[in-house]
């Protein structure tokens, strides 16, 4: 390295960096004692930059296991400055052509610090209509998308992303956690999540998850409707469609993390 260069380098940022590197290089998630070894760190100082890099999602840490994997934080990164921008793009068509086909509002969510945050609405032409406003939240528990993005986490994040007192919003709302966490299990199995009127007195919904390539959920697609037009049969039609739109934004979303992969491998011209 040119010794000029090397005089404005600011070394904890230069080690965390070697840190973060050999996580994202590791070919499956990686030990804290392992990394002590390659990055030949202190244990504490290693441990510190990984708490760091996982604080801005950069890495993640697997409780079950104790290892550690790059984080999406990398892949929203590596997409724009707006980190949400391109997962709008890619769900935008398939939104519009769930409303389309069932006008009812379609919503887009992600995990926001516990709580699911609206990233964007396509709303129903109908007069009565559910309405969520972009960027306003709502509970984990009691929602569908928040339910489908909590299935598709591990058991340790579910237990920690949900509260232990859960608030009942509705006479609907599931308050006890047992069955909560049974019912997630379901919502895995299943594909789908439902909010019978537990988030809003009167409403249904129905959401999927969008999933990267190691079925976690990195953002949910929900429908939702007055409950008297959501009978079984509509309900059943919307599920389907609904796990068919968002399993084809995971499969754009892993084909444009490709495309910047490939780019950024080619060498400079």
């Amino acid at each position: 390295m040119d010794s000029e260069l090397e005089r404005y380098l600011v070394q904890p940022v230069l080690k965390a960096m070697q840190v973060l590197q050999l996580v994202c290089e590791a070919s499956e998630p990686i030990a804290l004692n392992d990394l002590v070894r390659a990055a030949a760190l202190p244990k504490t100082t290693v441990f510190r930059y990984l708490r760091t890099l996982a604080a801005l999602r950069l890495i993640e840490h697997e409780p079950d296991s104790d290892r550690y994997r790059a984080g999406i934080g990398l892949w929203w990164l590596s997409h724009a400055s707006n980190p949400y921008e391109t997962l709008r793009q890619v769900c935008r068509p398939e939104m519009k052509r769930l409303q389309q086909r069932f006008n009812e509002t379609v919503n887009l969510g992600v995990l926001s610090d516990r709580e699911v945050l609206y990233l964007d609405i396509v709303e129903s032409e109908r007069s009565l209509r559910m309405q969520a406003t972009i960027g306003a939240t709502d509970p984990l528990h009691s929602t569908a998308l928040g339910k489908a993005l909590l299935a598709f986490r591990s058991a340790a994040q579910r237990e920690t992303l949900l509260p232990q007192s859960v608030p009942r919003l509705t006479p609907n709302t599931i308050v006890d956690r047992v069955e909560l966490l049974d019912q997630l299990e379901i919502i895995r199995a299943t594909g789908f999540a439902l909010d019978l009127g537990e988030n809003e007195e009167g409403s249904c919904c129905v959401a999927a998850p969008i999933c990267d390539d190691r079925n976690i959920a990195l953002a949910a697609i929900s429908l939702s409707a007055p409950a008297a037009r959501m009978d079984g049969a509509v309900r059943q039609a919307i599920c389907a469609s609904l796990m068919t739109a968002c399993a084809e934004i995971g499969r754009a979303l892993l084909g444009r993390r490709a495309e910047v992969q490939s780019t950024q491998a080619q060498p400079a011209a």
